[in-house]
């Protein structure tokens, strides 16, 4: 699955020790927890199944969890060799088969939209208390905006908090970036309690070319993620690398609150994983654009 242009992640020295100077990401306390699947193919679809599961383990730690499902997309056949179907979902709309065979096996009360994510009050649900969890498994740049902006202005004083942890891929490279705003003024105040950061900056403003549209994104030319592995064959296993990373961070974002990295980018190749770790140097060095506005302690 295409979801995006593979990003290169910031310069750093040969000998990268800043992990061991990281803090703990603390996502803000809320007595509710939504957790929203945007696409639901490559990535997503494999994401699933441990979002459920997640959201299994939350319901002991919140007083209610949600869990809402978005694609507007059909499951067709070219789609069963690499995306998380089987032949009897042929014709089904992607996010409301996996939310069928979710619910049917584990009982939940997952809601799904056959549907793009349009990032409005009604999808996104800011209601009072309420910590939201955007999964962005999305393979255009017009999506990854929608995303962008549904945090771009968030600040602390917003009733709840929407945090947007995106993943994407090409053939044998990917990237998971999490983040909560676009504010430079927030993000000034990130790490204002002493071993805690309180936001990161959104997943736009660490690589901007998510938001940059590639050839085949354009109306005529628009392929779909099957054809374009037709054409440009992907590792059988990206997709489910990428989700297995992904599900790492949010389980850290909101079960055992130890989350230390905002940035991981895999090279399958090489074989290689690297992360960026949550310290006030690490984050500021990766948003140059940002830096008008010291981001310190």
């Amino acid at each position: 699955m295409k979801n995006a242009q593979h990003t290169r992640p910031p310069a750093t020295p040969t000998l990268d020790f800043s992990h061991l100077h990281s803090v703990r990401l603390l996502p803000k306390h809320c007595t509710e927890l939504h957790l929203i699947l945007v696409g639901c193919g490559g990535i997503g679809a494999q994401l699933a199944s441990s979002t459920a599961r997640i959201a299994r383990e939350c319901q002991r730690l919140y007083e209610r969890v949600r869990i809402s499902f978005f694609d507007g997309d059909l499951v067709e056949q070219k789609n069963i060799r690499r995306q998380n179907f089987c032949v009897s979902e042929v014709g089904q709309n992607k996010a409301e088969a996996v939310a069928y065979r979710l619910n049917m096996a584990w009982g939940l009360d997952i809601a799904a939209f056959p549907t793009d994510f349009k990032g409005n009050r009604d999808d996104v649900n800011d209601r009072h208390n309420t910590l939201t969890i955007l999964l962005g498994c999305v393979d255009t740049a017009a999506a990854r905006h929608t995303l962008h902006l549904a945090i771009a202005e968030q600040t602390p004083e917003h009733d709840g908090q929407v945090w947007w942890l995106d993943g994407g891929n090409l053939s044998v490279h990917g990237q998971i970036c999490l983040g909560n705003t676009g504010r430079p003024d927030v993000l000034a105040r990130s790490f204002d309690l002493p071993n805690i950061c309180q936001a990161l900056p959104s997943p736009a403003v660490l690589h901007p070319e998510l938001l940059k549209s590639l050839p085949d994104e354009q109306p005529k030319k628009r392929q779909s993620c099957a054809d374009l592995a037709i054409r440009d064959p992907q590792s059988l296993t990206i997709n489910t690398v990428i989700a297995a990373h992904m599900a790492d961070y949010l389980l850290r974002l909101v079960v055992t609150k130890d989350l230390r990295r905002f940035a991981t980018y895999i090279d399958m190749d090489s074989g290689s994983v690297r992360s960026l770790a949550i310290t006030p140097t690490q984050v500021q060095r990766s948003t140059p654009t940002l830096s008008t506005e010291r981001i310190a302690r």
